[in-house]
């Protein structure tokens, strides 16, 4: 028996990982032009071949990653989605307190969101493009954390004796709806923005028990 034969060569060990880290790369060169290109024109006005040529692939290695200019957009909407969630998490960790961290969030979350690049990928375009599940993706980003987190906060006794799940709907609810309002609003004056907070600022207020 030839150990030889038995083991692969080094080229042959590698070669796979190497494919699979050129597709990576690609990829996220891909959704990074894309990015760039949907937050400037507009989804209907780019074009998938100037995005193809831009990121050095063919046209048809685009249509390989992403099938289509929609599953591109989706994997661009992600990323940002994503981007603001590791944004939200450090912004959390520095409050130290899972009730301010909390309020501190849905605050930052409408700056962070309504930036001008993320704003019209995430609440202009992604409607028209995806439909009611671009706000799913979003109403439950974090789901999970947040529900944990007034559970916590209500078994303690710092908020009201209230479902966590209802609260954490209510919340993301609500921020959704405030973002989608200033996304598509003329607030030079940013008079619109404040009152967005102001009125997220009264959803909180009402959540906390009485005497605390």
């Amino acid at each position: 028996m030839s150990i030889q034969a038995q083991t692969p060569s080094p080229a042959a060990t590698h070669r796979p990982q190497g494919r699979a880290e050129a597709a990576e790369q690609t990829a996220a060169r891909l959704v990074a032009t894309a990015r760039r290109a949907f937050a400037a024109q507009g989804f209907a006005q780019v074009s998938l071949e100037a995005l193809a040529a831009e990121a050095g692939v063919t046209r048809g290695a685009l249509h390989h990653h992403f099938q289509n200019k929609a599953g591109l957009f989706e994997a661009v909407f992600r990323a940002v989605d994503a981007e603001i969630g590791d944004e939200l998490d450090r912004i959390y960790e520095a409050e130290g307190d899972a009730w301010r961290g909390l309020i501190a969030c849905y605050h930052a979350y409408l700056d962070l969101a309504l930036r001008p690049d993320r704003a019209r990928i995430l609440f202009r375009d992604a409607p028209a493009v995806m439909g009611a599940r671009a706000m799913g993706i979003l109403m439950e980003s974090g789901f999970a954390t947040i529900v944990e987190d007034l559970a916590g906060l209500i078994a303690r006794g710092r908020l009201r004796p209230l479902d966590p799940v209802a609260v954490a709907h209510v919340l993301n609810g609500a921020v959704m709806a405030q973002a989608l309002w200033l996304a598509t609003a003329e607030d030079a004056g940013g008079a619109q923005r404040r009152a967005a907070h102001d009125a997220l600022a009264a959803v909180f207020d009402g959540l906390v028990a009485e005497g605390r």
